[in-house]
């Protein structure tokens, strides 16, 4: 007889392709990372701190919350550290939701908040993300009933890069006072600062924000995020987070990219202003249909995706599968360098010629 709850016992696991990947043999742009290594001065950093010899000592974190708030431009009272955005979504759903509460998490989205929706048993409400119409505000509003404890709102859209307003997301928290709003900002860096609702988290004590270092930063494999919330739920939220759930690596190599972060804006700008709209005139061209996307990456439609997705792994590059709302397989194509997106589009090029 197990002693595992009953509901955990019917749950599985979310099993991302992680093995095989890797970078010397790859150009990945399947996990909607960096695509490229992090500059030295964060590299050194973490040699450094390794050859200082403090590998036996528990962590200590410093300025490592003020930091992070005076980069997202909030008050250190307003922002927690985490062990990744994960750990925030977590976080905010164990906190805020009781079992048999209903969440409204629109689809496809980003497997986690399912997962942990499910873990507290809760009961999930799928409006559906349209490629055409973008984000079902109507619906969602329309699925808010006094039994609902959070609504999760994925902005830019993983995997479809669909933006949510900030109009949208304020609609929703005003709405609905008595529900949790998370707010997903995992690819803050890509999108128009003015879409953010950080500024407004003042306003609204049921709107949380969970953001990431692993994207743009470079720094996934470390899994440092962090929370963004009014100071009463940062206080609830701490009690609940562990002391020491935060590596010491994390804090290090943040430390020394927010002292230089050019290189996070300059990776921005290529994505943005150079490999994306050429990826996109080039999907266009060929006649593949993708969703517009304010993101670092492009969900698109081919024929037999699997397919080739399978013949571009043999030449060298790694994309990622992924269902729609409707169970239609597309491909979610990170978007990675101009040069990375010129060595896809001429794969691309022979594949769909042959």
């Amino acid at each position: 007889m197990s002693v595992i709850k009953e509901h955990i016992r019917k749950l599985t696991p979310y099993l991302p392709p992680l093995e095989g990947r890797d970078p010397s043999k790859f150009i990945l742009l399947d996990f909607n990372e960096r695509t490229v290594p992090v500059p030295s001065h964060v590299t050194e950093a973490l040699k450094d701190f390794i050859d200082q010899g403090g590998l036996q000592k528990y962590p200590s974190y410093g300025s490592m919350q003020a930091d992070i708030a005076a980069y997202a431009g909030v008050r250190t009272e307003e922002c927690m550290f985490t062990n990744g955005s994960d750990q925030g979504i977590d976080l905010v759903i164990r906190c805020c939701c009781e079992k048999g509460t209903e969440a409204i998490i629109p689809a496809p989205t980003f497997a986690m908040y399912e997962q942990a929706a499910e873990s507290e048993c809760l009961t999930i409400c799928r409006p559906h993300f349209d490629r055409l119409k973008g984000f079902p505000l109507e619906e969602v509003l329309g699925m808010i009933v006094p039994n609902t404890s959070i609504i999760v709102l994925s902005n830019p859209n993983n995997p479809t890069g669909t933006p949510i307003s900030r109009e949208a997301i304020l609609a929703v928290a005003k709405h609905a006072p008595h529900c949790a709003i998370l707010v997903d900002e995992c690819y803050y860096e890509f999108m128009g600062p003015e879409e953010s609702v950080k500024g407004d988290i003042g306003d609204f004590p049921n709107l949380f924000i969970c953001r990431t270092f692993s994207k743009t930063w470079g720094i996934p494999s470390l899994r440092l995020g962090y929370v963004l919330t009014c100071e009463a739920n940062i206080n609830a939220l701490t009690c609940v987070r562990g002391p020491y759930d935060i590596n010491q690596f994390a804090g290090v190599a943040l430390k020394a990219a927010l002292a230089n972060n050019k290189y996070v804006w300059d990776f921005v700008d290529e994505v943005n202003k150079q490999a994306k709209p050429k990826f996109q005139e080039f999907l266009t061209r060929k006649g593949i249909t993708f969703w517009p996307t304010s993101a670092n990456f492009i969900f698109c439609y081919f024929d037999d995706p699997n397919g080739l997705e399978q013949k571009i792994r043999a030449r060298g590059i790694l994309v990622r599968p992924k269902k729609d709302a409707e169970g239609v397989l597309g491909l979610r194509i990170t978007i990675g360098t101009v040069e990375q997106m010129d060595a896809l589009m001429k794969v691309l090029e022979e594949l769909l010629a042959s």
